[in-house]
């Protein structure tokens, strides 16, 4: 068979009417997550023009400090549920209702913490309130069951939680919001948008998966508090790694920079949401095959990575070559300094999808402490830098910090899972990516300021080095695709 005829195979196989499940359920949830990006950048671009730059600022950090707790509220707990629910689905009902139990003993604590936070910063009386209603809006967050539709594999209904509240969100924001005096609206928006969004997934909870109950227990809550610690804890410290080199700036610097570093930031987070959101459908297939067939794990996990490799450095390097204009274009002028902090924060996206592989291997292996030990080195590395940099570089400072923290729980991951798991290396399938994108920037940036001559040469000369492997990437796409028949 020729090599076109290989590649004409594949390509039939991917495209045919019984299609690769993992594939369909991933843009299921990669639609749903755009649809809810595309409303978000809507009412945030809205939200720059009318607000002046401090109270824009104002509610970047409310944001901030709300989704850090909301992390913290959430504990991990779902993403044991999953893993239990991938050994048998006979306690679904109990854990559904265990879990919102163990999630709101967290709110009645963090909650008011989160809204006294106030007292440490200098936001004005307005800012402050609306910390403390972003706060109020939490206790939403134990009925945010999406855990539970993942076990039970409805990604597609899953897929609809997002733009449901940044709908409401967005059109919130558009009626109410008008001038700087109406700050303290979009708190009340924030309260309706998880609010809707906590409706949905009691609704689906009941449709497709099991009824929803109250437990009568205060022991098994407390068992997915403790199994749950870690992971938890985890992916506070990676909230805190999003979120600190923000509140580092507002209280090193100020100024202009949090507005500047907030509106890149928004748009890296929705990427990298998107990561969460690729291994959010890939942990059930992992959760099956890595402890019971870890050859079916390593087989997929190495066809993700250079899938991810080839794609995310590819979509980082299209934004690098347009910062500028991206800012601009969504921002307004005023936003015009922030393309160089774009420019840095965007690496961030390929470097969380290609270690999210190991980060959730650990977990449905079970070794989620050491995952939990990556993220505490790299909240430090990221706090080091960030007091080094930020006085020295302001907004661009805080940018920096930021992928220096995640390469420092990158690399600790990659260790531990070689070490306790398999002998997985994330780095061969980054590397030509890598050094394709380094030769484009290269390239791009020696030709001038021209962006209708950087941006074809440089995604040229990618898309070049990619070809070499398209062969690799069709059968990686197959493999990938068929990953859910796979039963361990």
């Amino acid at each position: 068979m020729t090599v076109f005829a290989s590649i004409k195979a594949r390509i039939r196989n991917l495209t045919s009417a019984n299609g690769p499940k993992l594939l369909r359920d991933l843009a299921s949830l990669a639609t749903g997550q755009l649809t809810s990006m595309a409303i978000s950048f809507a009412a945030f671009a809205y939200l720059a023009r009318v607000l002046d730059t401090e109270s824009y600022g104002a509610v970047e950090y409310a944001i901030a400090v709300a989704a850090l707790a909301a992390i913290l509220i959430e504990c991990g707990a779902g993403t044991i549920g999953v893993r239990e629910l991938g050994k048998t689905k006979e306690n679904a009902r109990q854990m559904a209702a265990d879990i919102p139990v163990a999630r709101m003993l967290l709110a009645l604590l963090i909650v008011p913490l989160v809204g006294l936070s106030v007292l440490v910063t200098d936001l004005s009386a307005e800012a402050q309130v609306l910390v403390w209603l972003f706060a109020l809006s939490l206790f939403a967050a134990p009925l945010k069951q999406d855990w539970l539709l993942q076990g039970f594999e409805r990604m597609s209904q899953a897929s609809f939680a997002l733009p449901i509240r940044t709908l409401v969100f967005a059109v919130g924001v558009f009626l109410f919001v008008q001038t700087t005096s109406d700050v303290i609206i979009i708190g009340f928006v924030e309260i309706a948008s998880v609010t809707a969004m906590s409706v949905f997934f009691l609704w689906a909870q009941h449709r497709w998966t099991v009824p929803f109950s109250f437990t009568g227990s205060i022991r098994k809550p407390l068992y997915f508090l403790r199994e749950g610690a870690a992971v938890g804890l985890s992916n506070t410290l990676w909230a805190f790694m999003l979120y600190a080199p923000m509140i580092m700036l507002t209280s090193l610097v100020g100024g202009a920079g949090p507005a500047w570093l907030g509106a890149a930031q928004r748009l890296v987070i929705s990427l990298v949401t998107l990561s969460y959101v690729y291994h959010f459908n890939l942990y059930p297939v992992i959760t099956r095959t890595v402890q019971n067939d870890p050859a079916a794990w390593d087989r997929i996990i190495r066809a993700s990575a250079r899938l991810v490799a080839w794609a995310a450095i590819g979509f980082a390097l299209g934004t690098t070559l347009l910062r500028d204009h991206i800012m601009v274009f969504i921002y307004g002028d005023n936003f015009s300094d922030a393309g160089a902090v774009l420019a840095v924060l965007i690496w961030v996206f390929p470097l969380r999808m290609l270690t999210g592989h190991t980060r959730w291997s650990l977990i449905a292996a079970g070794h989620q402490r050491f995952l939990l030990y990556a993220e505490v080195a790299g909240a430090t590395v990221l706090v080091v830098v960030g007091a080094i940099a930020i006085p020295a570089f302001g907004a661009i400072g805080a940018a920096l910090s930021l992928p220096a923290g995640i390469l420092t729980s990158g690399v600790i991951t990659q260790f531990a899972i070689h070490r306790l798991v398999a002998p997985l290396s994330l780095l061969r399938p980054a590397a030509f990516p890598v050094a394709a994108a380094i030769a484009a920037i290269g390239a791009a940036e020696a030709v001038g300021d021209d962006i209708f001559v950087q941006l074809p040469l440089g995604l040229a000369i990618f898309g070049l080095a990619a070809l070499f492997s398209v062969k690799q990437t069709l059968a990686d796409l197959q493999t990938l695709g068929y990953a859910k028949s796979v039963q361990a």
